[in-house]
């Protein structure tokens, strides 16, 4: 009986199909995310997926506790530039990117502001993430200057309010985003 030579293209393909997962997952931006995401959720922590394109002061404090009732939530009574009372609760990722924690702000028991702190080797995606669903930035032009009076932080104009995010994170910045029921510009 004649020997049966290995078949080059099997053994390429099982190659491929063992070590391009691993690759993938532990070498690419992409990847990395995917799996931080999956090791959050196998630990227990909570997704929150919320758009805020669709976020406005119409909201309250209950509307925000019933739809997020898994969450943890930290509330207080606390003035600030941003209302009279807050909402806070740790988070594992938000709209699929791993973060740290959500805080609500509240004026009059309305929605007056969000941020959101992720985590900082995600910044960028989170950027491309926005930029993807609600189109370029409304200051593009000021932030892509070459100049050195650039704007350093992103802003889109939405129909509820605004949203902030730094365009670069510094070594001592937060990685943070921040939404506000009201634009404070024109």
């Amino acid at each position: 009986m004649a020997e049966k030579k290995p078949n080059l293209h099997r053994t390429l393909l099982i190659l491929i199909l063992v070590f391009i997962p691993p690759y993938w997952l532990l070498f690419t931006d992409e990847g990395a995310r995917v799996s931080d995401t999956a090791l959050l959720w196998l630990l227990g922590e909570d997704d929150v997926k919320l758009s805020v394109a669709d976020l406005n002061a119409g909201y309250s404090q209950q509307d925000i506790k019933t739809v997020y009732g898994d969450l943890d939530w930290k509330c207080a009574a606390q003035q600030s530039d941003f209302g009279d009372s807050v909402c806070a609760a740790r988070i594992g990722t938000f709209n699929g990117f791993p973060s740290r924690l959500i805080t609500f702000y509240f004026r009059n028991d309305h929605v007056a502001a969000l941020k959101l702190v992720y985590r900082e080797r995600y910044h960028e995606q989170v950027m491309g993430f926005f930029i993807g669903k609600l189109g370029q930035p409304a200051n593009v032009a000021e932030a892509v200057a070459a100049a050195p009076d650039a704007d350093s932080v992103l802003e889109w104009r939405l129909d509820g309010g605004a949203l902030y995010i730094k365009k670069d994170l510094g070594k001592v910045d937060e990685p943070s985003l921040l939404w506000l029921a009201r634009s404070p510009g024109p």
